[in-house]
């Protein structure tokens, strides 16, 4: 077994999640919030010195654009977004829950079957908070 390597003797180290925040210049506290998750799209990897890294600046740009779609959908205007990328379904559940509603579960149950389905792929599970109305 040997440092860095998540502890099991053969097995890789566990990835640890990686947080993203989108701000925007909102001001005072948020007036709603709501959750989505989508399939982090191999675009968002490079392969550097043999290790996959992430493009930071191109998944938060995508993100970005997500969060305000997201907003505009249902016609609310974006305060603020935390984004995490993970392969783990318990997060998954956590995070994408943000109130229990039947479009946020059935989000959450499809996202963990994709994860199920699909070893080694990602979601990124949004946080996102609306802007108060004035």
């Amino acid at each position: 077994m040997s440092e860095g390597d998540g502890g099991d003797p053969g097995g890789p180290a566990a990835r640890a999640p990686l947080k993203l925040r989108v701000m925007t210049r909102a001001q005072g506290k948020p007036g709603g919030f709501d959750s989505a998750i989508i399939k982090v799209p191999e675009r968002w990897y490079l392969t550097v010195g043999g290790e996959r890294a992430l493009v930071a600046q191109l998944a938060g740009r995508d993100l970005r654009a997500m969060s305000e779609k997201c907003g505009a959908g249902i016609g609310e205007i974006l305060h603020h977004a935390e984004w995490t990328i993970t392969d783990d379904p318990a997060q998954v559940r956590t995070l994408g829950l943000m109130h229990d509603c039947a479009s946020c579960r059935a989000g959450v149950d499809q996202a963990v079957a994709m994860l199920r389905d699909n070893p080694g792929s990602e979601v990124a599970v949004g946080q996102l908070w609306w802007a108060a109305r004035p």
